[in-house]
């Protein structure tokens, strides 16, 4: 859990990078050894950085991946529920039709004096 934070992947590169370089000043006093070391160092930080991208990129796919099936989701209720919405439009309607017609038809009472 400790590795899943963003910013492991630019410290992991310039890890890498660093102890690249170093390969380079530890090869000039002639300790193969000690270059061996910062070699191999920068080749597991470089591939431990690919991995924390790559699984980076994996959560954010499974994400992507969640969201769409919500979406997928909620698009088929709003189908189920198209066919209700609209059969109660026509009720509204006729309702309204109904008391527009009562309204009509009976006088209008005079207020009381």
């Amino acid at each position: 859990m400790w590795f899943t934070h963003r910013a492991w992947i630019p410290i992991a590169w310039a890890l890498s990078a660093i102890n690249l370089a170093a390969v380079w000043f530890a090869a000039r006093p002639a300790e193969p050894w000690h270059a061996t070391t910062h070699a191999v160092l920068a080749a597991a930080l470089a591939l431990g950085a690919q991995r924390l991208m790559t699984r980076r990129r994996g959560i954010a796919g499974e994400d992507l991946q969640r969201a769409l099936d919500d979406n997928e989701q909620l698009q088929q209720t709003i189908e189920a529920m198209r066919p209700r919405m609209q059969e109660l439009e026509e009720r509204v309607d006729f309702a309204e039709r109904l008391l527009a017609t009562h309204r009509e038809v009976e006088p209008r009472r005079a207020p009381p004096a």
